[in-house]
């Protein structure tokens, strides 16, 4: 299945430098970067991987088309794909740890 990408649902996932270990803020951009380019979105979404160093900021962000999201339609647009939002979190944050894993072993 094809979708525009103005269609798909975008999640700005901004990830504290504390989730790569004590020295984690030196490896952040670097692993956002990592990240961006190793962690594949599905067909229906784009994920970006930034830096979360404001934790007033939300952790996730869902948008579409530049427009932002509230967790209600968040959880709408991909039950129109019959995906669980909980589950859909859950996928990625094992995707997440498994990344932070790779990064440091290459």
């Amino acid at each position: 299945m094809q979708i525009n990408d103005d269609k798909k649902i975008r999640l700005m996932y901004r990830i504290e430098p504390g989730c790569l270990g004590p020295q984690g803020a030196e490896h952040i951009e670097d692993f956002c970067r990592y990240a961006n380019k190793h962690i594949k979105s599905p067909f229906y979404a784009q994920f970006v991987f930034l830096p979360r160093y404001d934790k007033k900021i939300d952790e996730r962000q869902y948008s579409v088309n530049s427009r932002n999201l509230s967790l209600v339609q968040a959880r709408a647009y991909l039950k129109h794909f019959d995906i669980d939002i909980e589950e859909f979190e859950e996928q990625l944050d094992e995707l997440l740890t498994k990344a932070i894993d790779l990064y440091f072993k290459r």
